[in-house]
């Protein structure tokens, strides 16, 4: 095995996937060697890219992007730690959608959209083949490499790709078990990052904490009717299953950390001290 001797972060910041949050805690801990890379015309170069711009910009240990696209590169000396956080594909839906509606000064297709009709019609629309893929199967996109010219409907093989991918990432989170999720980002991150704290204040949440998934997916099938609904269902059927794949991997990973809930509780104790004092100040 190569030597290594530079770790970077790099935060695969799925949109609408509790990102936001995560880049907080990350830029308060590391400071000015965090960056929150918006230069998306070149991310989505690829590998060769990002390999350059880690080169050139020595200072950075962790960097986040709406626009990774895979394989990482593999740089001689460096190890790059993988953050993905993953969630309920219908559940987020509501989000995307709440999202885009505040944009108001955006004339992108999404946000042009979802301030000129409601749930139901935006979704339809988004469930177009002809409409970028932001609520079809968009997990699983994220785990496959560049698919120029392919369609966004993932068959078998991208399917068995993408889940194998998922299972190898470093940090591998739920946003339905987010505080979990930190506490065992937290676990990988120390060996490096000695002393890291990722108690966090929420940033960019536009949902209520006190409802919970079957109650939104609930509510998203009242509001969409059984027809629209089911459709989105049999779309995203691939990534329900790498959803489904994904909460077995976690809760193996939490499952083996040891004294797991006394690190949990210690961690929303931190989180506790942290937001009051938000408040307080």
């Amino acid at each position: 095995m190569p030597n290594t001797n530079r770790v970077v972060i790099i935060h695969n910041h799925i949109f609408k996937n509790a990102g936001t949050t995560i880049d907080g805690a990350l830029a308060r801990e590391l400071g000015p060697a965090f960056i929150d890379h918006r230069d998306d015309e070149g991310m989505m170069q690829g590998a060769r890219y990002l390999g350059r711009y880690l080169l050139e910009n020595a200072g950075i240990s962790a960097l986040s992007t709406h626009h990774l696209f895979l394989p990482l590169p593999e740089i001689p000396g460096m190890r790059l730690l993988l953050i993905t956080m993953f969630r309920h594909p219908l559940e987020r839906v509501t989000s995307v959608y709440a999202f885009e509606r505040l944009q108001v000064s955006s004339q992108n297709p999404g946000p042009a959209k979802a301030r000129e009709s409601n749930l139901r019609e935006y979704v339809t629309w988004r469930l177009d083949p002809l409409v970028n893929p932001t609520i079809r199967n968009f997990h699983v996109l994220k785990c496959l490499p560049l698919r120029y010219g392919k369609p966004d409907m993932p068959d078998a093989d991208d399917e068995t790709q993408a889940l194998n991918f998922a299972r190898a990432i470093d940090m591998l989170g739920l946003v339905e078990r987010f505080d979990e999720s930190m506490v065992l980002f937290e676990e990988t991150l120390r060996a490096h990052f000695p002393g890291i704290d990722l108690s966090y204040i929420p940033l960019n949440v536009g949902q209520s904490a006190e409802e919970s998934c079957a109650e939104r997916l609930l509510r998203l099938r009242e509001t969409l009717g059984e027809a629209v609904f089911n459709r989105l269902e049999t779309t995203n059927a691939p990534d329900l299953r790498l959803h489904a794949a994904t909460v077995e991997e976690f809760e193996q990973r939490f499952a083996a950390l040891p004294q797991a809930d006394a690190r949990l509780e210690e961690f929303r104790a931190r989180c506790k001290r942290r937001q009051n004092n938000e408040i307080k100040g």
